[in-house]
């Protein structure tokens, strides 16, 4: 992270390849959203009505939990990308107003393409169409973004007004995660339930409500699936309350990595030992969830309180 705290990234020219070569990916990450937009609804109003609210002749309307696990699965992209992008677009050479508004517009409009399911159901049908209009105005912020990332200079600048925007990213990065800690409580209290009752049904299945025990192969998929995503979001986010903070900040990594764990292979654990580790996975998930929560808080309390600016930032 050194390069990004002093943004002389051109002097140390393998950082330099990598950063470009990144952006290439963000690049064809870019035209993959397109592709993928138009395979899925077609650039079609009548498509994405369709999508939510089922075909005139047969309406079905979209389930709750398809509709937060897409916002669960978009708002952490968005967020990442945010971060990645976002903290060498404040290191150009544009007008310092200019990457204030292009950094605000991501956030924006990547918080809007996120829950944009949200806003579509709640609304109703007749405005589908947003749906097309905030996913143009995300791409529109991601070009953009990297249009300045290729064509503008990097360089040392004032250490005042970058640390500004730093704090900037990572104030929106709390938010960001405030949102997204909501997400998963609606997530789980939908698909599962809070009740220990409801959890091990959940996994071993329950003949009386229809519900069929998962399989360990299943399991697997998912839990190997959320270690890497995991791992790089809680080091983001422990990295910048340590900034921040100066008290327990090991014992908070610890807790939370030990807590997403736990909360991870707990369908695994209730599926091979039995009905007791309904508890483990009930308790590890509101662990982690408030440990989310309590991480965001701090830095949005510190931040604000520190006027945007790092206290510790000597030590990164």
């Amino acid at each position: 992270m050194r390069f990004f705290w002093t943004g002389d990234i051109k002097n140390f020219k393998p950082i330099y390849v990598a950063v470009l070569l990144f952006t290439a990916f963000i690049f064809l990450f870019w035209i993959g959203n397109f592709v993928y937009f138009g395979i899925k609804f077609e650039y079609s109003v009548e498509k994405i009505q369709n999508y939510f609210w089922g075909e005139p002749d047969f309406p079905i309307e979209i389930s709750t939990a398809q509709v937060l696990e897409e916002a669960h699965i978009n708002l952490f992209v968005v967020g990442l990308l945010f971060l990645c992008v976002c903290a060498l677009v404040i290191y150009s050479s544009i007008a310092v107003r200019f990457k204030f508004i292009l950094t605000l517009g991501f956030a924006i409009s990547g918080f809007l393409y996120a829950m944009s399911d949200f806003i579509i159901i709640l609304l109703g049908r007749r405005y589908a169409v947003l749906k097309i209009f905030v996913f143009l105005f995300f791409q529109a912020m991601i070009f953009l973004s990297l249009l300045v990332v290729w064509f503008k200079n990097f360089g040392r600048q004032k250490n005042n007004k970058i640390s500004k925007f730093l704090a900037v990213l990572i104030f929106i990065f709390a938010i960001f995660n405030l949102v997204f800690t909501g997400l998963n409580f609606a997530l789980f209290a939908d698909k599962i339930g809070f009740a220990v009752s409801d959890v091990f049904d959940y996994y071993l299945g329950n003949s009386e409500k229809f519900l069929k025990p998962k399989s360990i192969a299943g399991l697997v998929e998912i839990a190997y699936f959320h270690f890497l995503p995991m791992a790089l979001y809680l080091t983001a986010l422990v990295h910048f309350v340590y900034i921040v903070n100066d008290k327990f900040n090991i014992a908070l990594t610890v807790l939370l990595f030990v807590s997403a764990l736990l909360d991870n292979l707990g369908g695994l654990l209730i599926l091979q030992f039995g009905r007791a580790f309904a508890i483990v996975k009930l308790f590890s998930f509101f662990v982690f969830q408030f440990l989310l929560l309590f991480s965001s808080v701090i830095l949005i309390y510190k931040l604000s309180v520190f006027k945007f600016n790092f206290p510790n930032r000597g030590r990164i």
